[in-house]
């Protein structure tokens, strides 16, 4: 049995549709509908019946559901196993956009000198995406916001990173009566800023609304708007010009998702320590 046929069964009633999971496995919804269809003809039952808008499992697939997702959590397993002490073999990191920014060139560069076996796959997308991908067993840890849900006991969330809130204006002129430029609502980094936008303007003026942080900051650098962030470290690079004004108290909380089965894995200690500045490599040196 193919394992990716039925991580793409599992994603598409976690997601709902063909498409979804789809996006989420980065092939077409009709090569998501040929694996379920290959995963039938091998297990002799129809899996998937339609409800509306809305794919949901047949009866048969029910039961088979548990058996399905130990069978993508015992691969994971061995595949830990087979890289007992951590450091070697392939490493599938899901990491957000800004931490990608950020820090990319020390996880690339920490992990050649510190762990030259890992062979780092570094995979980008928003925090929703990479807790999909994660829970589906296509990557092996995620570097992403703290969700706002209790996670299950196999999972742990190690928070690394703590990113200031505040108002992102411009620096030149008067930034009252700005519209505001909108961290996505559906982010989970963008849920925060929305809650500390409201808590402080009641009607805001919105201009645009869009999961892409340095997109924003470039707007707010070209005048064209003020936005409720978090200030990431290269977020200069974007907006050089603009001057970043903290909300008392409020914040972003990053982390790595990992296994809680892993937790004991050198590798992923190595990833904090890059990540909080404390295992560096040393500039200037292979």
């Amino acid at each position: 049995m193919d394992l990716r046929f039925v991580s793409s069964l599992l994603s598409v009633i976690d997601e709902g549709s063909l498409a979804a999971a789809a996006r989420v496995a980065g092939i077409t919804p009709s090569a998501v509908a040929q694996r379920i269809a290959a995963l039938e003809a091998l297990l002799g039952v129809r899996l998937l019946v339609r409800a509306g808008r809305v794919m949901q499992p047949t009866p048969d697939c029910r039961t088979l559901l548990p058996g399905l997702r130990q069978l993508l959590s015992d691969e994971a397993a061995l595949r830990g196993l087979l890289q007992a002490d951590g450091l070697q073999g392939e490493l599938r990191l899901g990491a957000i956009s800004t931490v990608i920014g950020d820090h990319a060139k020390d996880l690339v560069a920490g992990l050649r000198q510190a762990a030259p076996q890992v062979e780092l796959k570094l995979i980008p997308g928003a925090s929703s995406a990479l807790f999909a991908e994660f829970e589906a067993g296509n990557l092996d840890a995620a570097i992403m916001v703290q969700p706002g849900f209790m996670l299950p006991k196999t999972m742990q969330f190690t928070p690394v990173l703590r990113q200031e809130i505040g108002w992102l204006l411009p620096k030149a002129g008067a930034d009252e009566g700005l519209p505001v430029i909108l961290y996505s609502r559906e982010a989970w980094g963008g849920a925060a800023c929305w809650q500390a936008l409201v808590a402080q303007e009641k009607s805001p003026r919105i201009m645009a609304e869009m999961d892409a942080l340095e997109s924003i900051a470039m707007l707010v650098q070209d005048g064209l708007g003020r936005s409720v962030l978090p200030r990431w470290s290269s977020l200069d690079r974007y907006a050089p010009n603009a001057r970043f004004v903290p909300i008392a108290g409020l914040y972003r909380d990053l982390g790595l998702l990992s296994w809680s089965r892993d937790r004991g894995r050198p590798v992923f200690k190595l990833l904090q320590e890059i990540l909080q500045g404390s295992r560096l490599p040393t500039r200037g040196k292979d």
